[in-house]
């Protein structure tokens, strides 16, 4: 029947458009209507063997689900199956992912909430990921 999927859109993890950078590969998806600026969204991360993430926070509350594991946040390994709450501005981190590599499911409520807010802008992966932006000019949060 003609127009029975209107308002349904279809894609994976593995076709989407993939955003390559020094902490990692994220594709990700908004949802909502493109003048809605608040609309939520979420992201896809994959991160090699001992990759990761430095210690941030995000201004907006996220949902961390661990597709693939073992990965750990903080002092604490996690695994496949494990789901993470975060209330907005709550520091959390460094994330690393094991021996395997590891994926998640990050959810924001906002998209403008997916920017990462880094605690060390010292470190060196933050001080490699902000010449990266700086550089590209590219962002997971920006259309």
């Amino acid at each position: 029947m003609a127009g029975e999927n209107e308002g349904v859109e279809f894609s994976s993890f593995d076709s989407a458009e993939r955003l390559e950078s020094p902490v990692g590969d994220a594709a990700v998806w908004r949802l909502g209507y493109d003048e809605d600026p608040e609309r939520p969204g979420f992201m896809h991360v994959r991160w090699g063997p001992g990759e990761g993430s430095p210690e941030h926070r995000h201004k907006s509350w996220t949902a961390n689900v661990i597709l693939k594991g073992p990965l750990r946040i903080g002092a604490k390994w996690y695994e496949r199956g494990d789901v993470a709450i975060i209330e907005p501005n709550i520091w959390y981190g460094p994330i690393e992912a094991g021996p395997e590599g590891a994926e998640l499911l990050e959810i924001h409520a906002t998209i403008p909430g997916v920017e990462a807010i880094w605690r060390d802008l010292k470190d060196p992966e933050v001080r490699k990921l902000t010449q990266w932006l700086e550089d590209t000019g590219k962002a997971a949060w920006k259309d």
